[in-house]
């Protein structure tokens, strides 16, 4: 079972270039005219929107959690990402936390903990309530 980032990690840009779009907008049909205002959602439009859509396409890119019969692989993505390959003999648990928007969409939280307290957070993980199964069916825990 692989669960890599989803889609829904693009979210929070295109929220962002839809209101200062709205603000633009906004600003051009006042009279007289908010060039201020107008400069300022044209900056945002040109340089934020970019950047936050750059930073979700690295976050994403590389990040998942494979579960084989008996292995693990984890691996964070981003720009220093960790890698992570383990027998499940050596992770205590995986737990799967969901908030609205996620359940709407299909994402959520996956954290990992493996003996000696290290604990991997992957937030944004797509198919998350199958990666837990494929988990409990893996260490033969009850689902």
């Amino acid at each position: 079972m692989r669960s890599q980032r989803h889609w829904s990690i693009y979210l929070p840009a295109l929220f962002i270039a839809i209101l200062w779009s709205a603000i633009l907008i906004w600003a051009d049909t006042q009279e007289p005219r908010l060039e201020t205002l107008r400069a300022l959602a044209l900056l945002v439009e040109a340089v934020a929107v970019p950047l936050l859509y750059l930073r979700a396409f690295f976050r994403g890119r590389g990040s998942e959690v494979l579960i084989h019969s008996q292995s693990l692989y984890v691996s964070t993505g981003g720009f220093s990402p960790e890698r992570l390959g383990a027998d499940l003999v050596y992770v205590e648990t995986l737990e799967v936390s969901r908030s609205l928007l996620q359940r709407l969409v299909g994402s959520g939280r996956i954290q990992i903990t493996l003996q000696g307290g290290r604990c991997f957070t992957l937030d944004d993980m797509s198919e998350p309530e199958a990666l837990r199964t494929a988990f409990q069916n893996a260490k033969g825990l009850s689902v």
